[in-house]
């Protein structure tokens, strides 16, 4: 026992001495999707900070993660580069409320973000606190930080893909390898971490006792595991990234020698933007649209609370409940999505007359009916599959022609009156020679002709 103490000490020696740790070395995974593996404590000044840094993350390494000890690390540094503008060398017992008030003044007279402002504060009261627990420095008993000292925080708005963009993502999507756009249509549709993604199993998915299939997730953030319903597309990225990788125990392995066995995040975020400046996809003012893999997670967040999902359900599927709410948002998930699809029996159709798998409540789960139905917009003779955040409609009256409009056989006598006036509009057009009317009408013809028949049967 004395020789296995003496090598654990000899260990924890060694590794203060030096100032670059790796992650493993504190038994930490490393967060290998942004390329970190590493904690550096060569840029905190003076000595007894970074000493006192460096015991004050290999103790929160015991609880917490490697992303939150790394958070530590940078945003304390401020704090030395703080103490090496003081005039004097600032010891220990200098440490009190009047230096920390100047402290935050250099910071509002930085360019640093309001939430990192924040971050630098409360890591400060983290490593305040158990300094007194742990007796390393005499610091101060009474708060040296408080609540009052933080900026109070900006609503963001979501930083979600406008439909404008994601047209243009959807067409050229086809110009990235097969791997990437099963990963980007994975994202998008299951609004998950790129993290998730990357690192997911080649055994992503789970299938209930009705057939309907779940994608199984790794939560790292909230520490568990769960299921999530998924709709077909996600179903058929993931069935054809499986046929890609056959023989690999991971869906997305690393490719062209990565350091990590998966594919890496940074990769994904550089694909995107490589296809926006070479394909051109510019935002509405002409710009280039700058992709960021959490913005797809956005965009589905936004769709849904623009779509009328209530936020609760919202939360449930995106995984950002508390533990506390856990058992409310699941039976709020199970029973106001099941009760609100039942009350909506039967089968939707699009232009064509085709029925778009939405086929019966006990078979049709949850992320299905999200996507087919809560998520659609409803119009006076059927609904829209295709949310818009932020305006109306841009090709109004034009649903008989759009391949995300759905329709339902309740419909069935607007259909038939809209065709009669269809049909005298034509007769009309092509007596007077109107041809633009008369090509656009009989669009709108066909596609109530197909209608109606696929509801007469």
């Amino acid at each position: 026992m004395n020789a296995v103490r003496k090598n654990k000490t000899s260990t924890r020696n060694n590794l203060f001495k030096r100032d670059i740790w790796k992650a493993e070395e504190l038994g930490l995974q490393p967060d290998s999707i942004n390329g970190m593996y590493h904690f550096n404590f060569s840029r905190l000044h003076p000595k007894w900070l970074k000493k006192v840094v460096k015991k004050f993350v290999h103790y929160q390494s015991a609880t917490r993660s490697f992303a939150t000890c790394y958070s530590y690390i940078n945003r304390l540094n401020p704090f030395a580069v703080f103490l090496s503008s003081c005039k004097k060398n600032i010891l220990p017992t200098d440490i009190n409320r009047k230096l920390i008030v100047k402290y935050i003044s250099f910071l509002a007279s930085s360019n640093i973000g309001i939430v990192s402002k924040n971050m630098c504060l409360t890591h400060i009261r983290t490593l305040h606190s158990v300094i007194l627990q742990e007796k390393w420095l005499k610091w101060p008993t009474e708060p040296l930080v408080f609540s009052s000292d933080l900026v109070a925080k900006i609503e963001h708005v979501p930083k979600f893909i406008p439909e404008f963009v994601m047209s243009q993502l959807h067409k050229n999507i086809h110009h990235l390898p097969e791997y990437m756009q099963n990963l980007i249509i994975i994202l998008l549709e299951t609004g998950r971490r790129l993290g998730e993604i990357c690192a997911m199993p080649y055994d992503c998915l789970s299938k209930d006792e009705q057939g309907d299939y779940f994608l199984k997730i790794n939560d790292k953030k909230l520490k568990k595991s769960y299921l999530i319903p998924i709709a077909d597309e996600c179903i058929d990225a993931i069935k054809s990234q499986q046929q890609l990788v056959k023989k690999s125990s991971l869906l997305f392995p690393a490719r062209n020698k990565q350091k990590t066995a998966h594919i890496s995040g940074r990769w994904v975020n550089e694909s995107l933007n490589q296809l926006a400046k070479e394909h051109k996809i510019l935002d509405e003012n002409g710009n280039i649209w700058g992709f960021h893999s959490h913005q797809f997670r956005h965009t589905l967040g936004t769709r849904m609370i623009n779509s009328s999902v209530p936020q609760t359900i919202v939360q449930k599927y995106l995984g950002h409940e508390s533990a506390e709410m856990t058992a409310r948002y699941a039976y709020i998930h199970n029973e106001t999505m099941k009760k609100a699809f039942n009350e909506y029996q039967g089968e939707l159709v699009n232009i064509q007359g085709k029925a778009t798998k939405i086929k019966n409540s006990r078979k049709f789960n949850d992320a299905k009916w999200l996507k087919h139905n809560v998520m659609s917009q409803a119009l006076p003779n059927g609904i829209c599959g295709l949310p818009s955040p932020q305006q109306s409609c841009p090709h109004a009256n034009a649903c008989l022609s759009c391949v995300h409009f759905r329709t339902h056989k309740d419909f069935l006598p607007q259909h038939k009156k809209q065709l009669q006036m269809t049909n005298k509009i034509i007769a009309e057009a092509k007596k007077n020679d109107w041809n633009r009317q008369y090509e656009m009408n009989i669009k709108v013809k066909q596609s109530l002709e197909s209608i109606i028949k696929s509801f007469k049967g």
